[in-house]
């Protein structure tokens, strides 16, 4: 299946609102000679250090292939057959000091899959190489964002994706949307859903929890601070991805659950805490809105006092007020 079939509707409506508002902003930064200039430092300072990062990783971790680690090399392969990709992605497996997680990143034609050592071992427990298990997910949602071209318009895309509210929010639905490839690439829902709770709780208790319940704790999440995070955050909270993907698959209906409505137009200001750039550009947005507000009154009162009666800008060839100096012996008026 093809992962642009997987798309959830909700990246598309997202995906095509980021498209407008983005070509908006590269049009009034290519009519502009500073802004492409500015443009063109960040994207090449983005770039050196992308590769500065690829050159870590490539260099100190592990390349997949049909002499290292065979058996996850066959489960990639499957994994690239299964989303329609022509070509297999270049996977490393890196120690992270404990941390679960992977990625996907390209640079140029060239794609990238890179799973960090723990969440190999966590997702990989029983070896069978014929047998879809919570790892096959984890290949499968990371070989997502690459099939459904998520990182093919991350540049594109950037004006949006850095915006308050729009960012985060298309992020998210792209992390429904790879949830969906990695479930086509098991074709198992327990097993699915579980890769997803071993995130939140780790591979021994992940396989002991009553995933009924876990789905339950989703009705939490539109309470005040826990909707300004969601709204600041890049994922869904794993409660929520699991009741939609149980949902997309018949198990359940997903049923909304409603934020704090004060959490939409806070979050943005709350979530300079989470580090993100859409609220330090919104921060910096209102600090030059205070800045300016303070300004002008100061402004039309200099003004006021400079346009008195005595020192107006209106040339009056009679009034000799403005004279720098006193009229000298001879002068006479025009």
């Amino acid at each position: 299946m093809l992962a642009r079939e997987l798309q959830t509707p909700r990246e598309r409506t997202l995906f095509a609102v980021a498209a407008v508002f983005s070509s908006i902003v590269w049009l009034a930064i290519l009519i502009s000679i500073a802004g492409l200039v500015f443009a063109l430092i960040l994207a090449l300072f983005a770039l050196f250090a992308h590769r500065r990062f690829m050159a870590h990783i490539i260099g100190n971790g592990v390349r997949v292939g049909p002499r290292q680690l065979p058996d996850l090399m066959r489960r990639i392969e499957g994994a690239a057959h299964k989303l329609g990709m022509d070509r297999v992605p270049e996977t490393y497996v890196l120690q992270a000091g404990g941390l679960r997680s992977a990625f996907a990143t390209k640079i140029f034609s060239r794609r990238f899959i890179i799973i960090y050592s723990d969440l190999l071992e966590a997702g990989d427990n029983d070896g069978a190489p014929d047998k879809p298990n919570e790892l096959d997910f984890t290949i499968g949602h990371e070989m997502g964002h690459l099939a459904a071209g998520h990182l093919a318009t991350r540049l594109f895309l950037l004006p949006a994706r850095i915006m308050p509210w729009l960012g985060p929010a298309y992020s998210r639905a792209c992390e429904y949307t790879c949830d969906r490839c990695g479930h086509a690439v098991t074709g198992d829902l327990a097993v699915s859903s579980r890769a997803l709770a071993i995130l939140a709780a780790g591979p021994r208790a992940a396989r002991r929890m009553d995933l009924d319940a876990y789905v339950d704790q989703r009705r939490d999440t539109g309470r005040f601070w826990m909707a300004v995070y969601e709204l600041n955050a890049s994922r869904p909270f794993l409660s929520k991805r699991v009741a939609a993907l149980r949902a997309w698959q018949g198990q359940g209906t997903l049923e909304r659950v409603a934020r704090n409505p004060l959490s939409y137009p806070l979050a943005p200001l709350f979530g300079f805490a989470s580090g993100g750039p859409q609220s330090a550009i919104l921060i910096l947005v209102v600090v030059a809105g205070i800045a300016a507000a303070l300004a002008v009154p100061r402004i039309k009162q200099l003004g006021a006092g400079l346009g008195g009666p005595s020192h107006g800008f209106r040339f009056d060839p009679n009034d000799r007020s403005l004279d720098p100096l006193p009229p000298l012996p001879g002068d006479r008026a025009p």
